[in-house]
């Protein structure tokens, strides 16, 4: 069976887009592992793994070569993995178990710390597991077991309630005027019935979990797109360290160098930015959800899916934002919002 003739389900296209991004990320992040090995404290980042090979019985030189060879891997199967993801959405089953294994390997080594011991690589590395399985599992694997030549499932008819009919009660006849008093004749008019003209400008409202949703995604994108583009206007004017330690604040005592102080602030303004982008695409997508468009669901998924691992990353800047993602996601996956977007 084609692929015209089957309806794609929108979490696929959503899934192979995340996988695609994911694989991406982490083999652009081997790639800088091994390209900038002999950089300052590059060995010191993955401590962790050349420890483990060390303790294996490799010497240290061997244990450097095999860590190199290792990354090499991963970020050849992340890279194999984002083609895969491009024709798994178009369709192709091949691509689905290339990109199963592809991304699966390197998303479970970047999780076990292959990369670096992070809570950012490990949640990329968690997020590329999930998908890899999400794609084994409901609408998509009932896709392609059609696409396969396997009957789709039939569809859910409901079932009428039956409703008990009255028996309907004759009318009673109407009394006959007396002869002397006759029926005065009555003109009938015609009626005809008004109906409201169609106005094609008029849209369907948004069900109430959906109107949620599009809200706190504009609200919070709206706010995360100012705060964020305050703090790169202060951070262009520049900090003085001394100024900033001898005023205090939230997170102070845990900087306790000039280092460390540029390093926190190279770390929250790339935040920033990244906030920025993340904030104008689910500013635009869930404008496109208001405007009645359903296909804005799988970009307003991506959106906040992405909004909820940077506030995670910017824990505890982010956690406002973090709850108002969760608040999105939670609204999304309720039956009513579902049923809403897979009409046609």
């Amino acid at each position: 069976m084609s692929d015209a003739a089957v309806k794609r389900p929108p979490i696929l296209t959503g899934a192979c887009l995340y996988l695609g991004l994911l694989a991406a990320v982490i083999s652009t992040r081997a790639v800088t592992v091994v390209s900038s090995w002999n950089a300052e404290n590059r060995a010191a980042d993955v401590s962790g793994a050349l420890r483990v090979l060390r303790d294996a019985g490799m010497g240290a030189d061997a244990a450097e070569s095999a860590y190199k060879v290792l990354v090499t891997v991963i970020a050849v199967l992340a890279a194999a993995g984002a083609v895969f993801a491009v024709f798994t959405a178009r369709g192709d089953r091949a691509s689905r178990v290339g990109m199963t294994v592809t991304v699966g390997i390197a998303g479970f080594a970047t999780f076990v710390g292959a990369l670096g011991a992070t809570f950012f690589l490990a949640m990329l590395g968690a997020l590329a597991v999930v998908f890899t399985i999400r794609l084994w599992t409901g609408e998509i694997r009932t896709y392609f077991r059609t696409l396969a030549g396997h009957p789709p499932p039939p569809p859910k008819v409901e079932v009428a309630t039956p409703v008990d009919v009255a028996t309907p009660v004759p009318a009673a006849a109407p009394e006959r005027l007396p002869a002397e008093q006759p029926w005065p004749p009555q003109q009938a008019w015609p009626v005809q019935q008004q109906w409201p003209p169609h106005d094609p400008s008029r849209r369907e409202p948004l069900p109430k979990p959906v109107a949620i949703a599009v809200w706190t995604a504009l609200g919070g994108s709206a706010l995360a797109i100012g705060a964020s583009a305050l703090w790169l206007l202060v951070v262009s004017l520049g900090f003085d360290y001394d100024a900033v330690m001898e005023q205090g604040g939230p997170g102070t005592g845990m900087i306790g160098s000039e280092e460390e102080f540029d390093v926190a602030m190279r770390f929250v303004t790339v935040l920033a930015g990244i906030a920025v982008v993340i904030g104008i695409g689910g500013l635009l997508a869930a404008i496109r959800v208001l405007v009645t468009r359903r296909s804005g669901s799988v970009p307003l998924f991506v959106m906040t899916v992405s909004a909820l691992i940077v506030t995670v990353v910017g824990f505890p800047i982010g956690l406002p934002w973090t709850a108002a993602t969760i608040v999105v996601l939670v609204q999304l996956r309720t039956r009513a919002a579902r049923a809403w977007f897979v009409k046609t």
